[in-house]
Formats: structure tokens, sequence, C-alpha cells
């Protein structure tokens, strides 16, 4: 049945491609009891200026929602959505800060494989399927990205190799992997169902001769039938996992598997914003720490600094990049941070927490010890705003108070927001 309705701020969330003060007729998909998804049938009047032609792929790829409007109004409508998930606190939100690149800021990304009519693509998954589509026309990766995907594509059907189907569990190659950093080296990954791959020497020829900048060729081994992309086996075909990359001074190791923000030019924004926030002389905790990354950037105002990290790779890089930037003040702990936060903090004498944990924010138990402990400020970065404002109010009943919210854009033309809040105990 289609409707026609108006739509407010919050409910363009869950119509897509639908903006604040359209009238639009709406086909309803599903109702639930807080929320229904619709898609639009006719737009019939709008305040909102839409580009066309941006992509061939934006209405079916879930990548880039919101690549057919102005960014200034991206920007403009993100705030308002902080603004709204922080009421009573809307006065403290600053507006968005813009990222200085908007398109091909992506510094990595995993294109899955698909084999249709006995062609092999590279691509992205169609919105809420793994179903995939052309990423040939994607404009938040860098050209270089699909350059490398195609040279692969046409040596796997040069080699006959088979596309790893999620239906049927056959098959062997499943992602094509790349990553860049700011001196333009590029670390490929090749991520198989099996180990045997063919003619892997004409590969790594092929990628060398045609992309110079490339240092490191894996094959990551996944075996598994779950929907992870990376293994835990792998093969070196060709030089280093790894490569060094840049933050303002700072230099750091990045293994091929290890997480490293997105869009570098956004990060070095955001850490320098910390650093203003940051007392000197503090002893830190960097919570979900993954290569050091921001620790390193502040320890050099720090007394000492405690990173936290489950990934074993991630922290052994962190090691490294602490010795390549002389931090002779941090610590690295493997583990998961909510198995050991109580430890942490009865052993160590902290007064100052980073959190930039996943999605999902901050386990219940993180915040009760937080509030039982001596932390006296928290810098509290996520890319989830609804998760942070529930670990944020139960801050401020226990006596913390806002001083800053900031939006920052990390991840231009499309919906997410990656948000910075300063807490400080009264």
């Amino acid at each position: 049945m289609t409707q026609q309705v108006v739509l407010s701020a919050l409910e363009e969330r869950f119509l897509t491609f639908a903006y604040p003060g359209d009238v639009l007729n709406v086909r309803v998909i599903s109702d639930k009891k807080d929320y229904c998804r619709g898609a639009i049938d006719e737009i019939v009047s709008s305040k909102v200026k839409r580009i066309k032609d941006v992509c061939p792929s934006f209405t079916q790829c879930g990548g880039c929602n919101w690549l057919d409007i102005d960014y200034s109004l991206q920007k403009e409508l993100k705030t308002s959505i902080v603004k709204e998930i922080f009421y009573g606190h809307e006065e403290l939100v600053s507006d968005m800060v813009g990222s200085p690149e908007q398109f091909a800021y992506r510094n990595k990304v995993y294109f899955p494989v698909a084999q249709v009519a006995g062609k092999i693509n590279y691509g992205l998954f169609k919105a809420s399927s793994h179903s995939v589509i052309s990423a040939k026309d994607c404009v938040l990766v860098p050209e270089v990205f699909k350059d490398i995907a195609q040279s692969i594509c046409d040596y796997l059907v040069a080699a006959k190799e088979t596309v790893y189907n999620e239906r049927t569990r056959k098959g062997n190659i499943r992602h094509i992997g790349v990553r860049v950093n700011k001196s333009g080296d590029l670390v490929v990954t090749l991520v198989c169902k099996k180990r045997k791959l063919a003619f892997t020497n004409m590969l790594v020829k092929t990628l060398r001769e045609n992309f110079p900048k490339i240092v490191g060729i894996i094959q990551n081994i996944n075996k598994s039938d779950s929907n992870k992309i990376v293994g835990d086996e792998e093969k070196i075909l060709f030089g280093e996992d790894f490569f060094y990359d840049e933050i303002g001074t700072k230099k750091y190791k990045i293994n091929y598997r290890s997480f490293f923000q997105v869009n570098r030019a956004m990060t070095e924004v955001i850490y320098n914003e910390m650093s203003q926030d940051l007392s000197q002389g503090s002893r830190l905790f960097d919570a979900y720490s993954g290569v050091g990354s921001i620790g390193i950037f502040l320890a050099e105002q720090t007394k000492s600094v405690l990173c936290v990290e489950n990934n074993r790779f991630a922290v052994k890089d962190a090691r490294i990049n602490a010795e390549l930037n002389k931090c002779e003040n941090m610590e690295f702990l493997c583990s998961d941070v909510e198995a050991i936060f109580g430890d942490v903090l009865n052993k160590y004498k902290l007064d100052t927490i980073i959190f930039d944990p996943p999605r999902k924010g901050l386990d219940d138990s993180i915040r009760g010890l937080v509030i039982g402990s001596r932390i006296k400020k928290i810098l509290y970065l996520s890319c989830n705003p609804t998760t942070q404002v529930r670990d944020v109010k139960d801050f401020i009943k226990s006596g913390f108070e806002i001083k800053k919210i900031i939006p920052y854009d990390m991840f231009p033309n499309t919906y997410h927001i990656e948000n910075y809040i300063v807490l400080e105990r009264k």
C-alpha cells in the first residue's frame, strides 16, 4: 500500500534516499512496533536539490547513501541528528566538522568477488544483502584500488580460478583487499577459501609491473563458512604484510589485518582536538587502542599511557610503533578490554581514559567500573552516537558533566557520524 508522508529529521533514517521536508508517496516494506521501513514510489515535492547521475550503482549500493545531496547539507543534517540524539545537551553540540576530502578518502577496502556467466567481477554488497554489484564507478575509493581489483579479476579468469559461493560454499576466491598509506604505498590481499592458488607467480609479476607502488601481496586463507572477511592463515606472495603510515608527525606500522581509521586526513583533525583536551602530565588509559595510534599521538603530553587491545597483530605493531616514535612511557596489554578493565583500574593510577569502542558501545560493567574509579576525564570517540549517548547518560548520572560534543564527518556521502565527547568529573 502506498502512503503519502512528510518526513521529519528523525524519520529520514528509516527511509533511504529521503530527506527532511520531503513529501513522498511511500510503500511500507516492514512495520515494526517502534519504527517502519519503506521505499519511495514518488517524490511529490522536496526542498532538497538532488544531484543526479552521481554513480550508476547509487540506489542499489549501501555504501554512500547521501551521495545525491550537497555536502553542506550533509553536514547540516548530521549536526541536527547529533543534536536530536543528545536532546537536553544540544547547546553543547558544535557544527559538524567537515572532512578535508569528500571523495576517494578511504585508505582501505575489501571488495567481494562474484562470478556471473563465466565473468569474474569485483564489487560491493548490494544494500541489505550479500549480492555483489559493480564498484567500477565507486567514488569513495582511490582509482588505483579499482585498477588493481580489475587486474586481479583478469588474472583469475586467465588462471581459471573459481569464486567462492556463500550459498553452495564452493569455490575459492572471496575478497580482494587493498590498503594505501600517505606516501601511496600499497598492500594487496587476496582472500581465498583454499591454500592452493593457481599461477601465483603470474599474479605477482603482473601486479608488480603494472603497480610499482605495491610493497606487499598477501594470500589470506579463510576456510570458514561464516561472513567474516579475513581468516587466520596467510602466505606472503611478495614483499611484506605491512607498511608504514603517518598521522601528523607520528609514524605507524600497519599490518594488513589491523584496524586503522579509513579517513586519514579527518583522523589527524580529531587527534589534534584530543591533544588540546588532554591535560599535561596525565596518566592515560587508551582502551580499544588498535595499533596505538591515539596513545602514541598523545604520549608526549602524558606521564604514562596504558593501551589495551584484543587483536594480537595490532598489539605487536603498537609496541613497534611506540619504539618508532620513541615513546618510552607506554605499556601494551593484549586482552579484551572487558576482561581486565577492573584489574587495570585497581593496579594503575590512571586519571584520564580514551574510549574508541566498536559500534555496540561500552559494556555495562565498563561504565560501572569507570563510575567507581578515580578517572577524572573521559575522551569518548564513537562511530555510533546512539550507543554513545546511552553510555554518556550513565556517566552524567554518576557525577560527570559534558564539556564538549563535536561531530566529525569521517565518512562523507554516507549517513555515518564520528562523534567526540569530553566528560569531566564534577
